[in-house]
């Protein structure tokens, strides 16, 4: 196992699911009966089920499924795995999410199932990313709601993400972690 920080985001994303699923095997369920990260996972939980209803009223899933089954592809590209990094796989895994490679195709994401993205808690950039079609077939108020679900949930697990960096689970990856946490 590689124990430098930059292996926790800038590694390929089969090394960062093996961190993420030797991390979770070592501290899983500790962090999971902790009770201020129980109550975070179960906002997160619920702030996704928000932004997924958002999504579903503004008819995004179709939209996606119908550009992304397109000979050009969508905006889930085979790119867009490396935003991921350990920690937020990690973070699935807490939600009970099996993180794993679905594709292996170079075209896709590899986190793309049948059904879209497999991981619950998704990269910033992927929560972020609003395509053209998206913006100007949406009104203001749609735009407004999926902004403000957007930002809740990016908000929360941001602040998962400090509470597992200061837990000291990644004390083995380096002095650099003291620098991310303080």
């Amino acid at each position: 196992m590689l124990k430098k920080i930059r292996d926790l985001y800038f590694s390929d994303v089969a090394t960062k699911i093996d961190i993420a699923r030797h991390l979770f095997k070592a501290s899983g369920d500790r962090l999971k009966s902790d009770p201020a990260v129980k109550e975070k996972l179960l906002l997160l939980v619920r702030l996704t089920d928000v932004l997924r209803k958002q999504m579903r009223s503004m008819g995004i899933f179709e939209l996606c499924g119908r550009c992304g089954s397109s000979p050009a592809g969508g905006c889930c590209s085979a790119e867009m795995a490396n935003e991921s990094d350990a920690v937020l796989l990690f973070m699935n895994m807490l939600l009970d999410r099996e993180v794993a490679i679905r594709r292996d195709d170079d075209f896709e994401c590899c986190f793309l199932g049948k059904r879209g993205c497999t991981l619950i808690l998704k990269p910033i950039f992927c929560l972020n990313y609003n395509c053209e079609k998206i913006m100007t077939g949406s009104s203001k108020k749609n735009l407004a709601e999926l902004e403000r679900a957007t930002a809740g949930l990016l908000g929360e697990q941001t602040a998962l993400e400090n509470m597992i960096l200061r837990s000291g689970l990644f004390n083995d990856y380096s002095d650099s972690v003291a620098i991310l946490t303080s």
